[in-house]
């Protein structure tokens, strides 16, 4: 038996669209909420103004070239974060933030225009980031004034041996000439040093980051959208996975490979009372599937049934009749639900005694049973009605009789149109279905596909054959306009 195709993602998604929409937006509300609660609010940020260095060479810096300032740059923003500057901040505030946690809290990096450094502090709170913060920003100018005054004593040294070397000679101009560019160099060494001091133009004073907020915000809720459609995907496939119900006519058709030969859409109670009115306009999608079963199956015999009672088999079999029988077919109905006499009702012959129970026991021909319905505007159906019902009676039917009964309306009309309930709980007359050219099944939407499934196996194994389904009670269609059903005024006078 076919198996109803696994729905696709999208389908699902679209399905249940609205329960989707609202798991994505619980899944992305929460994310924020985390991200606000847990990681928002607790990155500081300090920013680091460097000087120029000076001709003098204090820091070994040419400060003639802006790329060189640009390294220069870089390479104070990796000292900002070594273990030398770390271990003195760690130390400043008492050890209570060990180096390895430094390590991973503190970045430094140098700014877009390359004038300053921005150290960015992520700790447990933000209280905790700004100290840090701050903590790290006066160790890096503790530890780069001592690098400064280190570099310029060494530089002083190397002047003060060279004095000593020009001092040494004999006393000619040009030692004392040399003598004096000696400490004018000095001079301006102890003069580029105490101006360079720390190297740091000024500080900003840490504060919270609300940039590095705002972008961590926007990534956890983009991280949140994403999982939220993977989560409503994944719970929409498996609800849909589950759920295999006839939808629409193409869940329909994809789940049997049978064609839909019309879908009717759902109807108010009083359109279905004028609608099962005998000589009632058919609509168009009834109209649709007569001409659809009459170049199937040309003068034949065509079994109309359901997967479940109450999905409009019979109301449809009186439509599709007259609509065949208006475009000038020589139609027969036949009533084989001997049990419910539905067709029976609608055609007013409920209480006649003879029908198809009397052709199936061989009291009477299937001519005799015979009766003539006025559509009006000399229009004529022929119909046999189910005649009298017993539990009895059912044991007596013979299938001969109905085969041979079957073969000759088969003869005797352009098409025949039995209305039947579904073999499982109308067994006796399972011949017709077999002799039939065909069976319609009408399948309301919502129907579980199970039930649609279990009656296409039995019609095979009944030596039956799916011409294709109705789909009623299908959601109205935007696109198509709606024509108002209006009872037979004939039929209603009769």
């Amino acid at each position: 038996m076919d198996e109803q195709p696994s729905p696709r993602i999208l389908d699902a998604l679209w399905r249940y669209r609205w329960s989707s929409l609202a798991i994505v937006l619980l899944v992305v509300v929460l994310s924020a909420a985390v991200a606000l609660v847990i990681g928002g609010g607790t990155t500081a940020t300090a920013r680091v103004v460097l000087k120029t260095p000076d001709k003098a060479g204090v820091v070994g810096v040419d400060s003639t070239s802006e790329s060189a300032f640009v390294r220069y740059v870089n390479q104070r923003a990796l000292f900002v974060v070594s273990d030398r500057v770390l271990t003195s901040a760690s130390a400043s505030m008492g050890g209570a933030v060990p180096l390895d946690t430094l390590r991973e809290q503190v970045t430094a990096k140098a700014s877009e225009n390359g004038e300053s450094i921005v150290v960015t502090v992520t700790a447990g709170s933000l209280d905790q980031s700004l100290m840090t913060a701050d903590a790290v920003t006066k160790a890096y100018q503790a530890e780069s004034r001592a690098d400064v005054q280190s570099s310029a004593q060494k530089t002083l040294d190397t002047l003060a041996a060279r004095r000593k070397d020009a001092a040494a000679e004999p006393n000619t101009s040009a030692a004392a000439t040399t003598l004096s560019e000696l400490d004018k160099q000095a001079t301006q060494v102890r003069v580029a040093a105490d101006q360079f001091g720390d190297g740091v133009s000024f500080v900003d004073k840490a504060v919270p980051d609300s940039a590095g907020a705002a972008a961590s915000l926007l990534r956890d809720v983009a991280i949140g959208l994403a999982f939220g459609l993977l989560l409503a995907a994944a719970v929409a496939w498996v609800r849909a996975d589950r759920d295999r119900r006839m939808r629409d006519s193409d869940d329909l058709s994809g789940a049997t490979g049978e064609p839909v030969l019309a879908e009717i859409e759902v109807l108010t109670d009083p359109e279905v009372a004028a609608l099962r009115e005998v000589g009632s306009p058919p609509l168009w999608p009834y109209q649709f599937a007569a001409s659809g079963l009459r170049t199937a199956v040309d003068r034949g015999v065509v079994v109309v049934t359901a997967s479940a009672p109450g999905d409009g088999s019979t109301t449809s079999t009186l439509q599709i009749a007259t609509a065949a029988a208006r475009s000038g077919a020589r139609v027969l109905l036949v009533d084989a639900s001997v049990r419910s006499h539905g067709l029976s009702d609608l055609l007013g012959l409920r209480y006649d005694p003879h029908g198809l129970t009397s052709i199936a026991v061989g009291a009477m021909r299937a001519d005799e049973c015979t009766r003539v319905v006025d559509l009006g505007d000399r229009v004529y159906l022929w119909a046999i009605p189910a005649g009298q019902y017993q539990e009895a009676t059912l044991d007596h039917f013979r299938s001969s009789l109905l085969q041979k009964s079957v073969a000759a309306m088969r003869t005797a009309y352009d098409l025949v149109l039995v209305d039947c309930a579904s073999p499982s709980i109308a067994p006796e007359v399972t011949p017709i279905i077999r002799e039939s050219d065909g069976v319609v099944v009408v399948v309301r939407r919502d129907r579980e596909s199970r039930s649609v499934h279990r009656l296409r196996e039995q019609i095979r194994l009944l030596g039956g054959s799916v011409i294709g389904y109705l789909f009623t009670f299908a959601r109205p269609q935007r696109d198509m306009p709606r024509r108002a059903i209006m009872p037979n005024p004939l039929r209603r006078q009769q």
